[in-house]
């Protein structure tokens, strides 16, 4: 084995997720109601479970986006987190499609080697109160001094913010024919100038985490920017939706089998009819029957990238799920009672179903609009798959 692969790196990839379980099952229990669990955490950096997602040499990852997809929802599952889920898809995601393909410096290299190592977080932060992730109404600032670059402005919703130890912010760094440009900074967490603030607007999907942040005259020398000048919007920040829609699915279908492994256990050793009997095994069926679509969605991500044929279908997906969580909750609501991790799955599930729910209803909009305007003849109208 070459020293810089990790255990599960030599693996065959039938054989990960089954190491995943194993590790989780010997992992220090996440004590996820006081901060980041940064022993659990190691401990599946130890198990080579880190860095599956990306390489840290910036080859291929030895993971593909359906294994990424698939190992984030095992890890949902078998903690019974969604927010544990999301934290270790996310590593998985900024590892390699925004640090790996952008790196610079050796800097970059030694941050994807902590990542594997679970040494270190790594955070995004795009959006800005009040103007989401548009780029015409974001205004954190980059100017450059000689080799090193000042950052100034605010930013908001940054997940797992509080714990990183290291953030990628975006900001506008120039103006080109009347549009604005975006350089991406690796700004480590103990940069002068850098403070978290405290975002109770968020809550849920613990550990997790949610944070501002404030940037002023936080200077990070040339090194630490990533990819080509000028394009971190185009090449980091527009497709990211895509890309964590398609691989939150995955994640999101485990917590939604936790859900159903808790209501199995409680049914165990209460009263049960055969009709309650027959809707749980209902829920399961449909559960078992959006698997594949999770599936589909990270195999159109590796094929042909974060197109917009992935962002229409990821849409769709989403009203399957937010339909079977309906049907889900409406079940355990009819019980006598129920375990307390229900309540926080289903609590985090609704949050993320929530997220970009107006760009959701605009999209439905326009899709509904499409199918009423009048058909030419020679138009297709039938849908297109993916």
């Amino acid at each position: 084995m070459n020293r810089s692969e990790s255990p599960a790196q030599t693996l065959p990839d039938p054989a990960r997720p089954e190491a995943m379980r194993r590790a989780l099952a010997d992992a220090p229990a996440p004590d996820c109601a006081h901060g980041f669990p940064r022993a659990w955490w190691r401990h599946l950096g130890a198990s080579g479970l880190l860095g599956v997602g990306f390489d840290r040499d910036g080859e291929p990852s030895v993971a593909d986006a359906p294994q990424v997809s698939a190992l984030a929802g095992i890890v949902a599952r078998e903690s019974a987190s969604l927010g544990l889920g999301m934290a270790w898809m996310m590593q998985q995601m900024l590892g390699r499609f925004v640090l790996a393909p952008n790196l610079r410096s050796d800097r970059h290299r030694a941050l994807l080697a902590s990542m594997t190592r679970g040494d270190a977080l790594l955070a995004l932060a795009i959006s800005e109160p009040g103007a989401g992730a548009h780029p015409k109404h974001l205004s954190c600032r980059a100017v450059q001094y000689g080799s090193d670059w000042i950052l100034d402005g605010h930013k908001a919703f940054v997940s797992n913010g509080p714990a990183a130890d290291a953030i990628i912010v975006l900001a506008v760094s120039g103006e080109h024919e009347g549009r604005k440009r975006f350089d991406a900074f690796v700004v480590e967490a103990n940069t002068p100038g850098l403070a978290r603030e405290l975002d109770d607007k968020v809550r849920g999907l613990a550990p997790l985490g949610h944070c501002g942040l404030r940037l002023v005259g936080c200077r990070v020398p040339d090194s630490q920017r990533l990819g080509e000048p000028g394009q971190a919007f185009d090449t980091i920040a527009r497709p990211l939706r895509a890309i964590e829609d398609a691989l939150l699915l995955g994640a999101m279908l485990g917590a939604m089998q936790a859900e159903l492994d808790a209501l199995a256990r409680w049914f165990r050793n209460a009263a049960r009819t055969p009709a309650l009997t027959r809707d749980l095994g209902g829920l399961q069926l449909e559960l078992d029957a959006l698997s594949p679509v999770a599936r589909h969605a990270a195999q159109h991500l590796d094929q042909h990238g974060p197109d917009e044929a992935l962002a229409a279908f990821n849409l769709g997906a989403r009203r399957l799920f937010d339909r079977w969580q309906g049907a889900c909750e409406s079940f355990a609501a009819a019980l006598d009672d129920h375990e307390p991790a229900l309540l926080t799955l289903a609590r985090d599930l609704r949050l993320v179903l929530g997220i970009a729910r107006g760009i959701a209803e605009s999209r439905q909009l326009q899709a509904g609009e499409k199918m009423l305007r009048p058909k030419e003849t020679h138009e297709n109208t039938l849908p297109t798959p993916l």
